[in-house]
């Protein structure tokens, strides 16, 4: 039952039989995989990794039929995701640069802020003998989602905020992005002007954020290395709309690898369906420094996970063309 392990994801599969026909999908998966309870299965699921018929499902009640071909990554070793000394890319007077690791969220929720950005910044500062108990005030000026690696600002007092939003405001902050999408676009440059209609980030529920029409986005793309089923693309973002890049992309018909709210859901290929979060990273941040430094260009490098895939990817592109 159990797969292939790859770059760390084992799946285990197995195939429905008559005992099933009906069957909630998280109780058939937890059934079928050691030490897995029925909550687990549902999170597991919730999280966009388990397959039915290659194609990811994200309701813990889909009805499963006889003959269906289950396949399940169950989260090995998880740990909290915690900041560490190195992804501290930038410090200065008025702001902290991060290589925010992907699964660590930005927000709380509910209120609850513990494990999230902030916090962690803060012990951390504090462990290395570099919080300023007296001055450091810390601010998020901008966002992330959970599993979107990079560059992520942080200001170090509120007057410092302000100027930092103000050049967000302004459009005066240069944003890259690098992102593993689905197929080959047709051009190797090429910009998305349209509404972008955000869903809900859970549960892969497909609701709008509100009834009222999509504000427009704007973002220009380029094609940095083509793959047989897929490409590295450097995105820039000349708006700021809620999941703009891969709502783009999702338009376009090349969506974000491993994105369980845009898609793709049919994922024919076990390496995509390996994949455990959406392929999107923050590769650059250009601000100006609030505290007159002058112009900052800042870098974040890929996370090890992004590595793995794109290293998968080159690795088969080379058996490929040696096959030819």
């Amino acid at each position: 039952m159990q797969g292939e392990c790859i770059f760390g994801a084992r799946p285990i599969r197995f195939r429905a039989g008559p005992a099933d026909r009906g069957q909630r999908l998280s109780q058939c998966v937890a059934g079928r995989v050691d030490g897995l309870s029925v909550r687990a299965a549902k999170e597991i699921i919730d999280r966009g990794r388990v397959f039915v018929n290659d194609r990811r499902i994200t309701r813990a009640s889909y009805e499963v039929q006889p003959g269906d071909r289950i396949e399940a990554y169950p989260f090995e070793g998880r740990r909290r995701v915690r900041l560490r000394e190195g992804d501290l890319l930038w410090e200065g007077e008025a702001l902290v640069a991060l290589n925010k690791p992907p699964g660590l969220l930005v927000h709380g929720t509910r209120g609850v802020t513990e494990g999230t950005v902030l916090p962690q910044l803060e012990g951390l500062l504090k462990k290395t003998g570099r919080w300023r108990s007296r001055k450091d005030r810390l601010v998020l000026v901008h966002r992330l989602d959970r599993d979107t690696s990079g560059l992520l600002l942080v200001a170090r007092d509120e007057k410092s905020a302000s100027l930092l939003e103000r050049q967000f405001r302004r459009k005066a902050i240069e944003k890259r992005y690098l992102v593993l999408a689905k197929g080959v676009p047709a051009t190797g440059r090429f910009r998305r002007v349209s509404p972008v209609d955000a869903r809900r980030p859970a549960r892969g529920s497909g609701e709008s954020r509100a009834n009222r029409p999509p504000p427009r986005g704007e973002t220009e793309f380029e094609v940095v290395q083509a793959f047989s089923a897929c490409a590295l693309l450097e995105a820039r973002p000349l708006t700021g709309r809620t999941h703009q890049i891969r709502v783009h992309l999702k338009q376009l018909g090349h969506p974000v690898l491993g994105d369980i709210l845009y898609g793709p859901e049919k994922c024919a290929e076990p390496l995509f369906r390996a994949i455990s979060r959406q392929m999107l990273h923050a590769s650059f941040l250009g601000v100006d420094d609030p505290a007159g430094g002058g112009r900052l260009e800042l870098n974040a490098p890929l996370p090890e996970d992004m590595r793995q895939v794109l290293g998968w990817l080159r690795k088969g592109e080379k058996v490929n063309n040696g096959q030819r």
